[in-house]
């Protein structure tokens, strides 16, 4: 037999598998997507923005492996067997894949296997099935009818194809059809949280297999380093000892005397630049200038998942893999979860979808509820049901409320305002994005005047910050993911509130020092392994972040900015706008920030990688003061 009849008569018997193996993986996809997770919430709440990426994604590496098979048939003597073999692998471990997904809100991992391999795990999984909230056991029903459902197809698709002369024209449409995969994917409707969503699970092989060879270990004096570093920034650390085992967990002195019974309002808004700040938001203006106002807040992570995960945990997100979609199983505390526990009802409001990037998986473990619907995106609406909300079921509880917000209208494109004229939709981005901030400072002070008459508003602190900012050329630089200069990073952060100054604090803070600021005000004394400080405190000027690859430091009188494979870059902090790099005439101090920068990067990606946050014991083993 020629080489051509090897690969025309590979074609014909691998088609109708492949196409089988698409339709069942479509079938595993439209449950997956279109059914609540176990919990009752909707897995996603726009299905239909993912579904056909799904449909596409999955061709497209179903296509490719076909291929292969195909043109190996000159090598291969039973390439059929082998083609259903990897292939029954694959869509195994798919399932295992959505069902960890559904369950966890993870893909499958190495590192999710080492947290899970206790035996005990797997009777946890069959307690999920029999409460799973969307329908009991059905994943038990999908496992035992997906192969016979393969064979099924396979033999209706093998009888078709036997009667047809198609050859050439599959081949002519299959490939025009993959065009048209990658076209949809990558230039018509493009989703970077959608795609990691939907990685096929091919493609997290590779990456786990890829990344395991570069895991790097801990060293003791690595660890010691950041902990000494942490001693000298925070300035009052007597009665502070650290784990051995949890590097960044600290224990104190446990103290529920001084808790406080104030409500928090705490804001996030979109994009907000501080740069634009002046020009664009009147009413953050005047809560800087009656408020503590910090005027040096930088961002911890990047983009919004980055900006919310630091603030919250007090860590800076893991500086190469996505924690939010590569770890969202470990055992990590928030400011919201301490005050949780603590007795304040927790809930999160957000204006944009929370499963379009699995924040809701984070926020579910640390809020009582959260709220979100499809209908009130629009910052508006959004602020006209949560003042509704607050006052008639939060505001008359016998306990005090934490609320935490995301606004949306000030995204990327920056065209989101409602009824935005068109003339103004048409203007530059740079004219586009004060229109858009100025519309989401008119809906929050709309509503902050809803609720500032209440009587429990004096007994309220109104906490205001943004998630991120957004280059807009400046530095030569107009991506989220290009550098981290002012524009990305430089955002508003002020509180208002009983006994809070009316002050400006010039030094370098970062979303890292929220958390602990703000169980500083509730009183929370409570061990944690928080990077960040109070803000209330004396402490030394430090600000720290890790976003696309970049590290960013704010250490004595100079901001640092590092990128592997790249020139670092050293400006001083009085150069705000980071015109002048001064990293040649200060070699040394680039030396130091540098190694600083590294270590305080590698001891958080080591504790978050190893789910090395927090001990399971109230008191682990401890290094000397």
């Amino acid at each position: 037999m020629t080489r051509y009849a090897k690969v025309a008569s590979a074609f014909k018997t691998l088609l109708p598998i492949m196409l089988a193996f698409w339709v069942v993986h479509a079938a595993l996809r439209v449950l997956l997507l279109f059914r609540n997770n176990p919990y009752g919430i909707p897995f996603v709440n726009k299905p239909d923005w993912y579904i056909f990426h799904a449909l596409a994604w999955d061709y497209m590496w179903i296509a490719v492996s076909f291929a292969i098979w195909v043109f190996s048939a000159i090598f291969i003597g039973k390439y059929k067997y082998t083609f259903i073999i990897f292939h029954s692998i694959i869509l195994l471990l798919t399932y295992t894949d959505h069902e960890t997904q559904r369950f966890l809100g993870s893909h499958i991992s190495f590192a999710l296997m080492d947290t899970y391999k206790d035996p005990a795990s797997l009777k946890m999984f069959w307690d999920y099935f029999a409460y799973d909230q969307s329908v009991p056991f059905l994943q038990v029903a999908v496992l035992l009818l997906m192969f016979p459902a393969f064979y099924f197809l396979n033999k209706v698709f093998s009888r078709y194809f036997s009667k047809k002369n198609y050859l050439h024209k599959f081949l002519i449409g299959g490939v025009a059809f993959y065009l048209c995969c990658w076209l949809f994917l990558n230039v018509i409707w493009p989703g970077g949280f959608r795609s990691i969503k939907l990685t096929p699970v091919v493609s997290l092989i590779y990456q786990e297999i890829a990344y395991s060879t570069n895991k790097q270990s801990l060293s003791e004096e690595e660890i010691l380093e950041y902990q000494e570093f942490w001693k000298e920034i925070d300035m009052d650390t007597s009665n502070v000892s650290f784990s051995k085992e949890y590097p960044l967990w600290k224990n104190v002195p446990h103290s529920s005397d001084s808790l406080s019974s104030e409500n928090f309002i705490v804001i996030f808004l979109e994009s907000h630049r501080y740069i634009d700040v002046e020009k664009s938001s009147p009413f953050l203006c005047s809560l800087m200038n009656a408020g503590l106002n910090f005027n040096r807040m930088h961002v911890s992570g990047l983009p919004t998942v980055g900006g919310l995960l630091s603030s919250l945990t007090g860590i800076q997100t893991h500086s190469t893999k996505g924690q939010v979609t590569d770890l969202p199983f470990i055992k990590i505390p928030s400011f919201a979860s301490y005050m949780r526990d603590a007795g304040w009802r927790a809930d999160f409001f957000s204006a944009a979808d929370p499963a379009w990037d699995n924040l809701g998986v984070w926020f579910s473990k640390w809020y009582n509820k959260l709220h979100y619907s499809r209908e009130r995106e629009d910052d508006s609406l959004f602020w006209d049901w949560a003042s509704v909300f607050i006052k008639d079921s939060l505001a008359n509880r016998d306990k005090p409320f934490l609320t935490t917000f995301i606004t949306r209208s000030n995204h990327y494109p920056f065209n989101f305002a409602a009824n935005m004229p068109d003339a103004e939709k048409e203007k530059s981005i740079q004219e586009r994005i004060i229109y858009t901030m100025n519309y989401a400072d008119r809906q929050l002070a709309r509503f902050v005047h809803s609720i500032q008459n209440e009587p429990w508003f004096e007994n309220t602190y109104l906490i205001v910050v943004a998630d991120h900012g957004f280059p807009l050329g400046e530095n030569g630089n107009a991506t989220m993911s290009g550098g981290a200069y002012y524009s990305t990073t430089h955002i508003p952060f002020v509180i208002i509130g009983k006994n809070i100054p009316q002050k400006t604090d010039t030094i370098s803070t970062s979303q890292i020092d929220i958390a602990p600021t703000i169980l500083d005000l509730a009183g929370i004394k409570e061990s944690t392994p928080f990077i960040g400080h109070s803000l209330l405190k004396e402490r030394k000027n430090f600000a720290f972040g890790t976003h696309y690859g970049y590290k960013t430091l704010n250490y004595g009188d100079f901001r640092f900015i590092y990128r592997y494979g790249e020139e670092p870059l050293l400006f001083e902090n009085s150069d705000s706008l980071q015109t002048k790099d001064v990293s040649k005439e200060n070699g040394e101090m680039v030396l130091k920030m540098e190694k600083l920068a590294n270590t305080l990067a590698k001891v958080a990606d080591f504790a978050l990688e190893h789910d090395k946050i927090m001990p399971n014991t109230a008191t682990p083993e401890l290094v000397e003061k």
